[in-house]
């Protein structure tokens, strides 16, 4: 569950985080044609809308291009729906943590790295 917290975390900062844009290329998933996690949500939560889809196909580089499919994703609401789904696992690994006798670090790390996904 721990990897596919960082994952699915990762994949969300590379689409919402003015951080993580500033120090790489604008929302790169969608230039490399990735079908990350929030994009998966959007995708399948109006299947029937293929936008999204056709910009993938794309892997376009045009800032105003991205910057709509980044706005078609939180209308879908994909990075709610990715944000909740990261609480979840959360919650999950602490669970697991505290039952194989805890570790104060990771605690740390994932209170950290969580406190970042909210404020993305």
């Amino acid at each position: 569950q721990l990897a596919l917290y960082f994952q699915i975390r990762d994949d969300l900062i590379n689409l919402s985080s003015d951080d993580y844009m500033a120090s790489k290329s604008y929302a790169e998933d969608l230039t490399e044609g990735k079908f990350s996690f929030p994009i998966i949500h959007c995708i399948t939560s109006r299947p029937s809308d293929s936008q999204l889809l056709h910009i993938l196909k794309k892997r376009t580089e045009s800032e105003p291009i991205k910057r709509y499919a980044v706005e078609h994703m939180q209308a879908c609401g994909s990075f709610d729906y990715t944000r909740a789904e990261l609480g979840r696992l959360k919650h999950e690994v602490l669970l697991e943590v505290e039952r194989l006798g805890g570790h104060e670090e990771l605690v740390s790390l994932l209170e950290y790295l969580d406190r970042q996904v909210r404020t993305s």
